[in-house]
């Protein structure tokens, strides 16, 4: 899932088939298979991709970090006394190093807890799909309600594995804006200074680059996202075993788990505003 969507040409496409998606599956689940009672997995689903596009557009430019263009001192007695400040500036680098890290450690005990309290709900579900207490309306409208919540604790956890990876990112725009001050006002040459360092503004990697630790997170928590509202499809249908599970079900979770992908590109590949 090689996709960017870094131009509001993009978000405009998806937002439309999106919609023309949306209004197939309505079409399915209240006049041409009204039986397998996939209605309110339909609504469930419609009201939080509304949330995150409300959240996308609320929230979006205040994550958009701005970068500053560096100076370069010219005057030699300027150039002198330049680094009488540098103690507050690697202060702040210490600073930007540290929170960094803490983006990184964070993400790790995030998707810990995540799989801990999934494990627990799973738990449950599978107690109640052993014993022949399944078959009671109670017990699987209980059961839906289990597989919603795991959905919903996993957009939660989603959104923050996208917030630290914004984190992350912001952190190492900070850190290299302070890089590049120092090798445009230092005594070594600009190209030989910057031959040292593998990342610089131009070329960290960017927010919603894929194949690292944050996006496998996000492709993790997606997964059993998706599967939780298969699962309630399941529930919800008169379906008695799991290999009788509908099509539409099926088709329900694999759009949630493409359309999360989605979202994480929307969030991390929106352009930050430079100056």
């Amino acid at each position: 899932m090689d996709f960017t969507m870094d131009s509001p040409f993009k978000r405009a496409i998806f937002i439309v088939i999106d919609i023309a998606i949306g209004i197939l599956f309505l079409y399915t689940a209240f006049l041409y298979l009204p039986e397998l009672n996939q209605q309110s997995i339909i609504i469930y689903l419609f009201i939080i991709q509304i949330a995150f596009f409300i959240t996308f557009f609320t929230f979006r430019k205040q994550h958009a970090y701005r970068l500053r263009s560096v100076k370069k001192l010219k005057n030699p007695r300027l150039q002198e006394n330049a680094f009488e400040f540098s103690g507050l500036l690697m202060k702040d680098y210490d600073y930007i190093r540290d929170t960094l890290s803490q983006a990184m450690n964070d993400r790790h005990t995030m998707v810990n807890y995540f799989l801990i309290i999934i494990g627990a709900i799973v738990t449950i579900i599978s107690t109640n799909l052993s014993t022949e207490s399944f078959q009671d309306p109670g017990t699987r409208y209980f059961l839906k309600i289990l597989a919603y919540s795991i959905n919903f604790i996993g957009w939660i956890y989603f959104m923050k594995v996208v917030r630290l990876r914004q984190s992350w990112h912001g952190s190492a725009l900070a850190m290299n804006q302070i890089k590049e001050f120092f090798i445009q006002n230092g005594r070594v040459p600009d190209d030989i200074a910057r031959s040292a360092f593998l990342w610089d503004t131009k070329t960290v990697p960017k927010a919603g680059r894929k194949s690292n630790v944050f996006y496998y997170s996000a492709v993790l928590i997606s997964l059993i996202a998706s599967l939780a509202l298969v699962f309630a499809g399941f529930i919800a249908s008169p379906a008695k075993t799991v290999m009788e599970i509908p099509t539409v079900s099926w088709l329900i979770g694999l759009y949630h788990f493409v359309f999360q992908m989605f979202c994480y590109s929307i969030f991390l590949d929106y352009r930050t505003i430079r100056r």
